[in-house]
């Protein structure tokens, strides 16, 4: 069974008993997981921006359709690059069981 330990306020994900698990400090989860999370946050972004220049093509006189089936695909994009991402980041987050003992 996987074990993580706390060692002065520091979580470190240690070797199981058959060494089958790769040693894994707190640090490159924290790193690991906040640049998965700055992933989400950029694509999001992106769909939000894309999304106001696309009502923006709508309102003008006249609609420029292209421009809005264009930014409706990049909105299409950054939102299945956001969910890819949440399951990367869900899939890292279970390879990591925490022990309720050592916290």
């Amino acid at each position: 069974m996987l074990m993580v330990q706390q060692l002065s306020g520091r979580r470190e994900i240690v070797n199981d008993a058959k060494g089958q698990v790769p040693l894994q400090t707190s640090a490159e989860f924290e790193r690991t997981y906040n640049a998965q999370a700055h992933e989400i946050v950029d694509a999001m972004t992106a769909a939000v921006t894309n999304a106001q220049a696309g009502l923006n093509w709508l309102r003008a006189e006249p609609p420029d359709l292209e421009e809005v089936r264009q930014v409706l695909n990049l909105i299409a994009r950054d939102g299945k690059r956001a969910a890819e991402i949440v399951i990367r980041l869900h899939a890292l987050i279970a390879k990591v069981p925490i022990a309720d003992a050592a916290l």
